[in-house]
C-alpha cells in the first residue's frame, strides 16, 4: 500500500515464500516491525485498513539503509525519492 512507502523497518524474522495479491508467483517475505513511535504497516484486509507495529513484507518491496560491504550507497540505491508521509487521499482511495 502507498501508505508504507517510506517507513523504516527492521527484520526480526523470515516466512519464506509467500503468496501475495497481485503476484504470479510467490514472494520472499521478512517478519518486520516498524521503527518509529507514530509510524504503521498498512495492511488491505478483508476490505478494510489495518494498521499494525509488526507484520509480514515481500523482500522485493524492502530497500537496505547500509550498503553491503565493498559497495558504495549510489550502487545500492535508485534514484527515486522516498515518500516520508502518505498523502491522506492516498488511505481514503485505499479505504474505498
Amino acid at each position: 500500500l502507498p501508505a508504507n512507502l517510506g517507513n523504516i523497518v527492521r527484520i526480526i524474522g523470515s516466512q519464506g515464500l509467500q503468496d501475495w495479491v497481485g503476484q504470479d508467483e510467490p514472494l520472499y517475505t521478512w517478519d518486520v516491525e516498524i521503527v518509529g513511535e507514530e509510524r504503521y504497516l498498512h495492511y488491505h484486509c478483508d476490505g478494510e485498513i489495518v494498521k499494525v507495529k509488526e507484520g509480514p513484507a515481500p523482500d522485493q518491496y524492502l530497500r537496505r539503509l547500509t550498503p553491503p560491504q565493498g559497495y558504495q550507497l549510489d550502487e545500492i540505491f535508485d534514484s527515486e525519492p522516498i515518500q516520508s508521509e502518505p498523502f491522506s487521499e492516498d488511505l481514503e482511495e485505499e479505504a474505498m
